[in-house]
């Protein structure tokens, strides 16, 4: 391989998958217990990258686990805590902005963490 100035692919360095002097997380509130009793006491959220000739595209979207209904969806070039405070903001004005009480899950990402969220 090296007469023909090829090189083989290095592994990556692995990432750290603890929180080192980053804001800490919110506490667990749903504990794996993905079921909901009624609508608006739990929803979820999820950010998703969809590759195009363009370039990736970002969906960030909020779910309510009872109704199994989407509230809020956003889409954007850009990976950050815009995204998902957009979908959020949808997901609130879907339900009429009274929104006391519901658990929002997410998986804790910096999206999810940054002190704009």
């Amino acid at each position: 391989m090296a007469e023909l100035g090829l090189a083989g692919r290095r592994p990556k360095k692995p990432r750290s998958l603890t929180r080192q002097g980053k804001r800490p997380a919110a506490p667990d509130l749903v504990r794996r217990k993905f079921t909901a009793v009624a609508p608006d006491v739990l929803w979820v959220g999820d950010v998703t990258m969809i590759r195009t000739d363009e370039g990736p595209l970002y969906l960030a979207s909020v779910e309510d686990l009872f109704s199994r209904r989407l509230l809020g969806y956003a889409m954007s070039e850009h990976h950050d805590a815009a995204l998902t405070v957009a979908s959020l903001q949808m997901a609130m004005v879907t339900r009429g902005g009274d929104v006391d009480g519901v658990i929002f899950h997410s998986d804790r990402g910096s999206e999810y963490t940054a002190a704009r969220y």
